[in-house]
């Protein structure tokens, strides 16, 4: 199982790389995960936090809807299909599938608890970070960047220790925590070219790769 987080940046060729990867995945009989990110639906859910006081509770779930809508536009004219959850693996086939994540969010926290904080310090990436982890699989960030820079020098790969005293990057701030947590890594591709992340699921050297611990 693969995941890819795909931004809410790259909306203007996301269809494409959707398509892409569905193609690709069906060639090598692959199982593509796509966690959808907020985009612009989330910018309006932040935008009216602020003018309108909303609790971040509130915005939480309502950036988390977001995600939903990015999910239904990421398949709107692409071969994807939509999944509601990750329970039963079967209904994930070969291709590209796009996942809606509110359900699946709603319902771990009034079990168990997804550990994840309900601030915008944890958006997307931390999602897709936590739902690789439950399925033991590869993790992919898709953006609109070549990767993490330092010094104004792209990094190859860094820890997640080292990339918490690093301040703002292009990943939330709450991922490098979880990365830590799960012993997980994650290559961060630049998702305008979608030959990048295929190289990253190809173990291509590609972007940064975020190591685990």
């Amino acid at each position: 199982m693969i995941v890819i987080k795909i931004g809410g940046s790259l909306i203007g060729n996301a269809r494409n790389l959707v398509y892409r990867l569905h193609e690709y995945a069906l060639t090598k009989d692959e199982r593509i995960l796509i966690v959808p990110g907020g985009g612009i639906f989330a910018d309006t859910v932040r935008m009216a936090s602020g003018v309108y006081g909303i609790s971040d509770e509130a915005a939480h779930w309502m950036a988390i809807l977001a995600m939903d809508q990015y999910a239904h536009y990421l398949t709107d004219g692409t071969p994807a299909r939509l999944v509601i959850g990750i329970a039963d693996l079967s209904s994930i086939r070969a291709g590209a599938s796009v996942l809606l994540v509110y359900n699946l969010l709603k319902k771990s926290d009034s079990e168990n608890g997804s550990g994840i904080a309900h601030t915008w310090n944890a958006t997307s990436d931390t999602i897709a970070g936590w739902i690789a982890s439950q399925l033991d699989a590869t993790f992919i960030k898709a953006t609109d960047v070549d990767g993490i820079l330092r010094d104004g020098e792209q990094l190859s790969e860094i820890t997640a220790s080292e990339l918490i005293t690093m301040g703002e990057t292009c990943v939330d701030p709450e991922l490098p925590g979880l990365l830590l947590s799960r012993s997980l890594n994650c290559r961060v591709v630049n998702g305008k070219n979608p030959d990048h992340v295929i190289d990253a699921i190809k173990k291509v050297s590609r972007g940064t790769l975020i190591i685990g611990q």
